[in-house]
Parts: C-alpha cells; sequence; structure tokens
C-alpha cells in the first residue's frame, strides 16, 4: 500500500511540472516616453527588452503595431530559459506633429499568448510653418490628394484641374513626371520646390486629342528628386489619376436647339440573361430610338466589364429611326457566378448623354 502511495505521489509530481512548464515573458517596462521630438531629426528607436522567466523556450510569433509609422524589429531565434531578448520599435514621426500613442502587440506561444506594448510622445514641427493637412506623401514631398475629378469634360474646350503640394523636407525638391498621356499636360508650379514652401501640380486636358467618349481615366506617375541626391528608384513612385466624362459642349445650345434636340430612348434599360448554363455565349437585343426632332449620334457603347461584350448596328439615326444594340454576355471571360454590370450608351442627347443599361445574370 505505502508503495502504491509512492507511486501515486510521483505521478502527481510529473504531472504538475508538466502543467507549469511553459515560457513565461518579462519586460522591463511596458510603455515608453520619447517625450518631446523634433520631426526634423528623423525616425526614433527604443529596445523593449524581455527576459524569458519560464522553464521552455519561449517563440515570439508576431508582432504587430496600431500604425504603419512604427515599425518593429524582434528576436527570431527561441529565447531560452533565463535568457534575454528584445522587441525594438522604430518611430518615424515624419508629418506627424502633435502628441501620438502606438501600441505594439506583441505575439508569443506563452500564456496569455498577447502582449502589449505602448510608445508615447510630441512631435515637434521645428518651426515649420506649412498646413499639415496633407494626406498622401512621395518622401518629403506631401500632396492633399492623388486625384483630380475634372466631372465634364467638354469637346472643343481645354479642361484644367490641380492638386496642392509641398515640401516638407530640409532638401530642395525637383518633381519629375512619368507615363503622361498625350492629350494631357502637366506641370508644377513652382518646378522647384525648396525646403519648407508650397506649390501645385497643374493639369491641362484636350479632349479633342483622344477619340473617347463617355467616362473616362487616365493615370500618370509622379517621383520626387531632391538637388544633389539620386532620383528616388521606382518604389517611390505614386500614381495620379484623373477622371471625367467627356462629352459634347450641350451648355451653349440654345432653347431652340434643346428643343429640337436628338432624345435617345432605349426599349429595355435592364436586360437579365437569367440563368446561363455552360460556356457558350448568349445575346439579347435592345432596340435604340431617336424620339427628337434632329439627327442622333451615338459615339460609344461602354462596358467595363470583360464579360459583357456590346455591338450596335447604327451610330446615327435620323428623327423617328431605330437600330438594335446587340448585347452579348460571357460566361468564359465572367470573374464570379453573379453578372451584374452597367453598359453606357454616349451620344449628343443633352438631356441624357450617357444612358445606362443594367445587365445581369447568372452563370452556372
Amino acid at each position: 500500500m505505502k508503495h502504491l502511495r509512492n507511486i501515486l505521489a510521483t505521478l502527481l509530481a510529473l504531472i504538475a511540472n508538466i502543467a507549469i512548464a511553459q515560457p513565461v515573458i518579462v519586460f522591463d517596462k511596458q510603455r515608453h516616453d520619447f517625450g518631446t521630438i523634433e520631426e526634423a531629426n528623423g525616425k526614433v528607436t527604443y529596445d523593449f527588452v524581455f527576459v524569458n522567466t519560464g522553464n521552455e523556450p519561449l517563440v515570439i510569433s508576431n508582432v504587430r503595431t496600431s500604425c504603419g509609422c512604427t515599425a518593429p524589429e524582434y528576436s527570431q531565434e527561441p529565447v531560452a530559459p533565463d535568457s534575454v531578448g528584445n522587441v525594438k520599435i522604430t518611430f518615424d514621426p515624419s508629418g506627424r506633429p502633435g502628441k501620438f500613442s502606438k501600441s505594439i502587440y506583441v505575439y508569443t506561444n506563452t500564456e496569455p499568448n498577447r502582449t502589449i506594448l505602448r510608445i508615447i510622445g510630441e512631435v515637434a514641427r521645428s518651426g515649420k510653418k506649412i498646413d499639415t493637412q496633407y494626406a498622401y506623401r512621395i518622401g518629403n514631398m506631401a500632396l492633399k490628394s492623388l486625384h483630380i475629378p475634372l466631372d465634364k469634360i467638354v469637346k472643343g474646350r481645354i479642361s484644367t484641374g490641380s492638386i496642392e503640394v509641398a515640401n516638407v523636407g530640409n532638401d530642395t525638391l525637383i518633381p519629375l513626371i512619368e507615363n503622361t498621356p498625350n492629350h494631357i499636360n502637366v506641370g508644377f508650379m513652382p518646378s522647384v520646390l525648396p525646403p519648407n514652401t508650397t506649390g501645385t501640380l497643374n493639369i491641362t486636358y484636350d479632349p479633342d486629342a483622344i477619340d473617347d467618349w463617355g467616362y473616362r481615366r487616365d493615370e500618370f506617375n509622379i517621383v520626387k528628386e531632391s538637388v544633389g541626391i539620386t532620383p528616388e528608384n521606382e518604389a517611390q513612385y505614386n500614381t495620379i489619376t484623373l477622371s471625367g466624362v467627356l462629352q459634347e459642349d450641350f451648355d451653349s445650345y440654345t432653347d431652340e436647339q434643346r428643343e429640337n434636340a436628338p432624345i435617345l430612348v432605349v426599349g429595355n434599360n435592364n436586360v437579365n440573361f437569367k440563368v446561363v448554363k455552360g460556356t457558350q455565349k448568349v445575346q439579347r437585343e435592345v432596340y435604340v430610338v431617336n424620339a427628337g426632332f434632329s439627327p442622333l449620334v451615338i459615339h460609344k457603347v461602354r462596358c467595363d466589364n470583360s464579360a459583357i461584350q456590346a455591338h450596335i448596328k447604327k451610330t446615327k439615326l435620323k428623327p423617328g429611326q431605330s437600330t438594335k444594340l446587340i448585347i452579348e454576355a460571357d460566361p468564359m471571360r465572367a470573374k464570379s457566378n453573379t453578372l451584374i454590370s452597367d453598359l453606357y450608351i454616349v451620344s449628343n442627347d443633352p438631356g441624357k448623354p450617357s444612358q445606362a443599361i443594367r445587365v445581369t445574370a447568372e452563370f452556372q
């Protein structure tokens, strides 16, 4: 009986040892105050040091931060019991004036498996007076937007747009422009941005230099270059987009021209292919009628969904004339089993220069 009790006691001791066999992470501190730091002085770092006070190797599986301005580095190898490891945090104050508080989440094979660290402080602007409300950055060049909406782009008339920019760094910048479409001219004013100065990115858009109608999206790239410094590589490129609707100059129409204008009428503006089985293309016909009093010119039939193709029989209709619009759905080009997309007819109808037809289908 005594022998049995000894065996049970030994087993219980082994179980107890197994239950507590685990790593334990203990940081010297979990919060660091950088105090006031100068933005112009660049990045700051701090090492959070920890000890594995457990009896099993400690492994850091991941370290996440609450902001892209905070970059972590950490011990990649298992940390043995009673050994020391670290989590190095780098904070970039560029373009982030004022107080900051950032969280760092350290995931390990401990219990609990997550430890939260925090860095706090305040970024001083070093006397800079530039407005800080710039949402985008290319190095030390800040931009208020990466998109220029032109809305209506009228044929026969140059359209213009701009974006505010600023040099928030310590080096003079010469912004460069690449991959500009032929119908768009782009320039910076001024062309050279000294430190702590603002300017504008200006564009002019010539719709007559391109054979297109209706909604259009264009883009080009800008890259900053510092005087005396090698230009940034392609990873620093940013894409600027422009968008608008190319149409005729309806604003100049007289009342009489509007009364006698063409009117585009679509026989069915909701084309439902319903269930499409197999991989064969299917078609529907939609009648298009000129119900106005002047010739109707169909400039373009546009759809951005590659699974839909559209062909119109005639592009010029006299008053009272009609034509067929052939709409084709291709299951092989569909990106999903459900098709919901809009097709646009762009014409010289001043009431509706761009009319939409909703196209739907279920592919099986």
